[in-house]
C-alpha cells in the first residue's frame, strides 16, 4: 500500500487476555478427563486461536484513495473510497459497554472497535455505508481524509 497518509494500530489486549484465560481454564478442565477430553480440548483451542488471529488488532489506514478498517490479518475489513466520505456528517459518538467490542452492529451502523470510548462516525455521500471506528485520534483521521480528498480532486 503506497501513499499512506495515516495509520493507527490498536491491539485487542482484552481479547488476548480472555482467550488466554479460556485456554488455561479449558486445559485444566480437560486434563482430568484424559481420553475423551483431548479432542474437545484441541478443537476448542483451535477455535480460540482462529478468533485471536482474526481479531487481535485493528488497523486504521487512510491512503490517497481509500479509508480502510481492518481486523487481525485482514480477513475482516471495510474499505471505502475517501472521495465517497462526507466529512460534513462527521460526528463523535460515545459507545457503550452494551454495544460490546469487535465488529459490532449498532444503531448508528457497523462499528469497528477494540475498546469502549468515543468513536468517529462519518457517513458516505450516498448514506449507504459509514466509516465508524473507536479512536482517540479523531482530528488526525479527519485531517488525513480531508488531505486525501483534496489530492483525489486534483
Amino acid at each position: 500500500m503506497k501513499n499512506i497518509l495515516y495509520k493507527e494500530t490498536q491491539y485487542f489486549r482484552s481479547l488476548i487476555i480472555i482467550i488466554t484465560t479460556l485456554l488455561v481454564g479449558v486445559s485444566a478442565f480437560f486434563s482430568k478427563e484424559a481420553s475423551s477430553g483431548s479432542s474437545i480440548y484441541i478443537a476448542t483451542s483451535l477455535l480460540f486461536i482462529v478468533i485471536t488471529i482474526l481479531f487481535y488488532k485493528l488497523d486504521i489506514i487512510i491512503t490517497e484513495r481509500n479509508a480502510i478498517l481492518s481486523f487481525g490479518v485482514g480477513l475482516v475489513k471495510r474499505k471505502l473510497p475517501v472521495n465517497q466520505l462526507d466529512l460534513e456528517t462527521a460526528q463523535i459518538v460515545k459507545t457503550t459497554l452494551l454495544w460490546g467490542i469487535g465488529y459490532r452492529f449498532t444503531p448508528h451502523g457497523t462499528l469497528f472497535n477494540t475498546r469502549v470510548g468515543e468513536a468517529l462516525h462519518i457517513k458516505t455521500k450516498n448514506k449507504s455505508s459509514e466509516f465508524f471506528v473507536v479512536t482517540d485520534r479523531t482530528d488526525a483521521i479527519k485531517e488525513a481524509i480531508k488531505k486525501a480528498q483534496s489530492i483525489s480532486n486534483t
